[in-house]
């Protein structure tokens, strides 16, 4: 069908010519014109009506909002403010600037109109993301453009980190898959769990296979009471459930591959008889100081078949033991229910709900949740900290990354949450309504509270160019400050010229692109974070001061190398590596012996195929000339008389510049020309004074 000779390109034309005469005419008055498309958008099956808002004000002083749909179709008009019009699944763009744009609903209308800044989605599979991004202001561009936000879903390279600008900022921190893999998870818990025993009982106890396989069989064959235990397998990289399996024997695994094993938790919390986790939403916002938010909604995931304790029978039931939405929703009994006391997976106000209904805690639950986040999260602070310095030494603007993590928190029948695992890049695909508005308002609030106006790009480019210029010229920088710093671990980084300015009566120094004098780009930051929290809530640095005490306790670890030395598994890595390094060493040499005894034979090949073709009368030459060459070479015989000789002119020599004051002279010459370097100071010091004094050098006083 061409569309040019549609019906429905002709409404469109109409509806152009019609809004520039209306706009031709109030031209000089300068009217916003809204123009009605009920009678231009009709269609043969029904009449295509604009999403617009009505705002009619009632008795009491509130404003009702209705909704205009389609009649028939019900497929609705988005995006008309911004010349899109989507029919029957297709959209369709209108080139008039004249309507007046109708106002935004809640779940759409941005917080800050007047956001100019950037986003590259182009690594990210999720279309979620560009399209809430494009509701808040942001421009999607290429990833080869000047971007402020980049938001990727995989890990990107030290080269991306390293190439980023002052003013960019990027969704992923290097050194976050300390917790994000099942090993290094499970390597930094248990590393804590030694240190702190009873603050760190916050997860199932875990070994890393091959390296801790003699203590998971000591742990299984002290610990039979009347049944065996059931231990579930991880792959130690893997995902979305791939490669899980119970097992109560662990004689039967083979002790070589790399996998994770775990105590499985065999009374957790049931809600109408199926096991669930909770999906938390954790948004961190700085590292130095360390800033992290809990997001209130998020997903509970059930299994689709009724929990029973794990046997040999059901043991390979996952539909029973698992809770990953990418295996249940390969269930014949997954629930698709759109209302939240039902289905395969619950927002967590109906979760909260059914826990008030039974008289639990809610506020005390999500306190423990919130601990745990907490202290995950710090047995990799260390190094997110190092290598977040290391990457950016030059952002003092914003800060460089954010990151949304997934906390997969499963609850035994006691209430007591434990960690599962730590996803650095969770789904955000939509495939139900309770997806959609959860995911939505996350990024939705995400975007808003990491788009800190603080950084501005013109700026920050003349700043870098002006940077170059100098060191290129080698001119020396003007106004510089100390460097004093101190360093807290919560509070972050305090410039000594801040925390002595009231001391000498002085204003602290007022940055670039502040608001407000006296505030650096952090504590700008620190307000914005506060004031635009959305459904965020704060839980480091905690509200409480004791709890703040508390958290220190971690913080103050510093002798990371000595606990890292103490572990089973470090010392079999060790040993592994240093079989690796030898075996790769011995293969270097045989090899470079191999490749010598070629080059050797080559040559001699060589030589002999030379040596054949040429005549003999070349050969002899040849040889004669090398003969000669090795006569010339060799040092001549030198007698006992010739040496006594030498000497014995050397002497006289000697003797006769002594005699005639040739050394004197000289001197003196390069005295008067003031040719005397230190050297020749040094050297002839008597020289020197008597000349200085103005005696003769030359007589024989």
């Amino acid at each position: 069908m061409n569309l040019k000779n549609s019906k429905f390109f002709r409404r469109i034309q109409e509806l152009r010519r019609l809004s520039k005469d209306k706009l031709r005419k109030e031209k000089n008055r300068g009217v916003h014109i809204d123009y009605e498309l009920e009678n231009a958008l009709k269609e043969r099956n029904g009449d295509c009506v604009r999403s617009t808002q009505r705002q009619s004000f009632k008795d009491n002083g509130n404003f009702e909002q209705e909704k205009y749909e389609s009649l028939e179709n019900n497929e609705k008009i988005d995006d008309i403010s911004n010349g899109l019009i989507q029919l029957n699944n297709v959209c369709f763009r209108l080139k008039c600037a004249c309507a007046a744009k109708p106002s935004p609903t809640r779940d759409e209308q941005p917080i800050l109109p007047s956001i100019k800044g950037s986003i590259c989605v182009s690594n990210s599979r999720y279309s979620m993301i560009g399209r809430v991004s494009k509701t808040l202001g942001f421009k999607v561009v290429k990833e080869t453009k000047l971007w402020n936000i980049l938001w990727t879903d995989t890990l990107p390279g030290v080269e991306l980190y390293k190439s980023m600008k002052r003013f960019q900022q990027i969704n992923h921190y290097p050194g976050m898959m300390e917790i994000c893999r099942k090993d290094l998870l499970s390597r930094n818990l248990n590393r804590m769990l030694k240190l702190f025993p009873r603050e760190y009982k916050i997860f199932p106890k875990t070994w890393i296979f091959p390296a801790d396989y003699g203590d998971a069989i000591n742990y299984a064959n002290n610990n039979y009471k009347n049944k065996p235990r059931t231990f579930i397998i991880k792959p130690d990289s893997g995902a979305m459930g791939r490669g899980i399996w119970l097992t109560n024997d662990l004689k039967s695994i083979n002790p070589s591959e790399r996998m994770i094993c775990q105590t499985y938790i065999n009374k957790p919390l049931l809600i109408d008889g199926y096991k669930f986790d909770l999906r938390v939403y954790t948004l961190i916002t700085s590292v130095d100081p360390l800033r992290i938010f809990v997001y209130n909604e998020g997903l509970a995931r059930f299994a689709t078949s009724k929990y029973v304790e794990p046997t040999i029978e059901n043991s390979c039931d996952l539909f029973m033991h698992l809770t990953n939405y990418s295996v249940n929703k390969r269930s014949s009994q997954y629930d698709l229910c759109d209302n939240d006391d039902c289905g395969s997976k619950r927002k967590f106000c109906a979760i909260n709900n059914w826990l008030r209904c039974r008289n639990y805690e809610v506020d005390e639950f999500w306190g423990k949740i919130d601990d745990i986040i907490i202290k995950t999260i710090l047995s990799a602070w260390p190094m997110l900290k190092h290598n977040y310095h290391a990457c950016f030494p030059s952002h003092d603007k914003i800060q460089a990354c954010f990151e949304i993590l997934g906390f997969d928190i499963l609850v035994d029948s006691k209430m007591k949450p434990y960690v599962l695992e730590v996803n650095h890049s969770p789904s955000y695909h939509t495939h139900e309504l309770v997806d959609r508005q959860v995911k939505k308002a996350l990024i939705r609030d995400t975007l808003l509270m990491v788009s800190t106006p603080l950084a501005d790009k013109k700026q920050i480019l003349r700043e870098d160019r002006k940077r170059i210029k100098q060191r290129l010229l080698k001119l020396k920088q003007c106004g510089t400050t100390s460097n004093t710093q101190r360093q807290h671990p919560i509070y972050g980084v305090i410039p000594e010229s801040n925390i002595n300015a009231r001391d000498r009566d002085e204003p602290p120094p007022l940055e670039e692109g502040t608001q407000e004098a006296g505030l650096s780009a952090l504590s700008q930051q620190i307000a914005w974070e506060e004031s635009h929290l959305g459904d965020f809530r704060r839980i480091m640095p905690p509200r409480d001061p004791d709890r703040l005490n508390y958290y220190c306790q971690f913080f103050a670890l510093q002798n990371q190398a000595s606990i890292y030395g103490e572990t089973a598994a470090s010392k079999k890595r060790e040993e592994v590596a240093k079989k690796m390094r030898l075996e790769i060493e011995e293969k270097r040499q045989r090899q470079m012996e191999v490749m010598l005894g070629q080059r050797r034979r080559m040559k001699l090949e060589e030589r002999r195929r030379k040596r054949a073709s040429m005549p003999r009368a070349i050969v002899e030459r040849h040889r004669l000339s090398r003969f000669r060459a090795q006569e010339n070479w060799a040092p001549g015989f030198i007698s006992e008389a010739e040496e006594r000789l030498r000497r014995t002119w050397m002497q006289m020599r000697t003797e006769m510049l002594r005699n005639n004051k040739i050394v004197q002279m000289i001197y003196k010459d390069f005295y008067n020309g003031g040719n005397l370097t230190n050297a020749d100071i040094i050297t002839y010091p008597e020289l020197y004074r008597c000349l200085e004094r103005g005696a003769d050098v030359m007589s024989d006083n």
